[in-house]
This record gives structure tokens, C-alpha cells and sequence, in this order.
């Protein structure tokens, strides 16, 4: 008696729940004003020294309005969708400005590895987020293999 068996469907490799929460755009957007309001309150706990963790932060004020805007855009990512390339935007520009002020000699290694790291994780999931296919909208998902 010859058994035939089919060929396995390969299944997609199981996700991490916290890394698919990460990258929800809603998630995204609360994440980018939450670290523009922590770059702005930072100022006020800075001190001259560039040695601080955080000196990377001076002049931070204009994260307040980016912040205002990321969490009116979190309400509704999928309209508010542009604002993702803001966002891509500032924090490139976060890191650039970080690492001319290292290179110039006004701030210390470590007072942008903070800024810079953080900056930087949030670029990759606004990038992520950004080039990550998409359905058009309108158009429904495939029904699942087991589903009748």
C-alpha cells in the first residue's frame, strides 16, 4: 500500500507580536511625536556640559509642533499618510545635524548615541512602514487556505 502525501505549503515564518505592534503606523506616528516631546522636554534637563547623554537634544523646540502633528496624523495614518515622509525626513536630518556637531568637535560621542540610536530605530520603522507593499484600497484580502 503506496501512501501519497502532498507537497507541504510553506508557511510564512510566525512574527513576533511585539515587532507587528511596532510596526502598526498608528504605533509609528504615537512613537515619532512621543520622541519629538521627549527631544523638547530633554532641553530643560541639559545642561552646558556636552558630555551629557543628552546634549544632543539643545534647541529642540521644533519637535513640539512635529509632535502635535504626528499624533493629530495618528488618529488616521491611512489619510495622514504623507506625513510619513516628514518624519523621514526630520529624523535624517536629526542624525545628520548629530554627527556635524560630533565632526565639528561641539558635542561628545556620547552625548549622541542616544539621539542618533533612537533617531535612527525610528527611521527604520518609518521606512519599513513606507516601502512595505501594500493592497489597493478598495480591494479585500484573499480568503485564508482553511477558510470555507
Amino acid at each position: 500500500m503506496e501512501e501519497t502525501t502532498q507537497a507541504a505549503q510553506p508557511q510564512p515564518p510566525a512574527e513576533n507580536p511585539f515587532w507587528t505592534a511596532l510596526r502598526q503606523p498608528r504605533i509609528v506616528m504615537i512613537l515619532l511625536g512621543a520622541w519629538n516631546i521627549v527631544a523638547a522636554v530633554a532641553e530643560f534637563f541639559t545642561d552646558a556640559d556636552v558630555s551629557s547623554a543628552f546634549s544632543g537634544f539643545y534647541f529642540a523646540w521644533e519637535g513640539i509642533p512635529l509632535a502635535v502633528l504626528y499624533f493629530y496624523s495618528a488618529r488616521d495614518p491611512r489619510r495622514y499618510y504623507r506625513v510619513f515622509w516628514l518624519g523621514m525626513v526630520q529624523l535624517a536630518a536629526a542624525i545628520g545635524a548629530n554627527v556635524y556637531h560630533w565632526g565639528a568637535g561641539d558635542l561628545s560621542l556620547g552625548s549622541i548615541v542616544i539621539p542618533i540610536g533612537v533617531a535612527g530605530g525610528l527611521a527604520l520603522l518609518v521606512f519599513l512602514h513606507l516601502f512595505q507593499p501594500r493592497e489597493p484600497e478598495g480591494a479585500t484580502a484573499p480568503p485564508s487556505p482553511g477558510a470555507v
